[in-house]
């Protein structure tokens, strides 16, 4: 049952960064500080939870592995978009 629920807390986590990354940077950007704060506020709480499965160190290792990930992500989506319309 732990391994289940690692897998549920870690695609969580993806979740709540998109959101929040995508609240801050992408086409949400005007998206209100508490719905940012709330997301922040999650990924806290995801980050607590997790760590009693895998350790505080790791659980740490993976929130940066994840922002990094979806940052990323969004930074690429941001590119392709601007290639689609002709802007460099």
């Amino acid at each position: 049952m732990a391994e289940s629920e690692v897998a549920r807390l870690r695609r969580q986590i993806e979740e709540e960064y998109a959101a929040a990354l995508w609240g801050l940077t992408g086409l949400a950007c005007w998206a209100r500080h508490d719905f940012i704060n709330a997301r922040m506020g999650r990924l806290a709480e995801l980050e607590e939870a997790l760590s009693e499965y895998i350790g505080l160190e790791e659980a740490q290792e993976e929130m940066a592995e994840v922002y990094q990930r979806q940052k990323q992500q969004i930074l690429a989506k941001r590119k392709e978009r601007t290639a689609r319309h002709g802007r460099k």
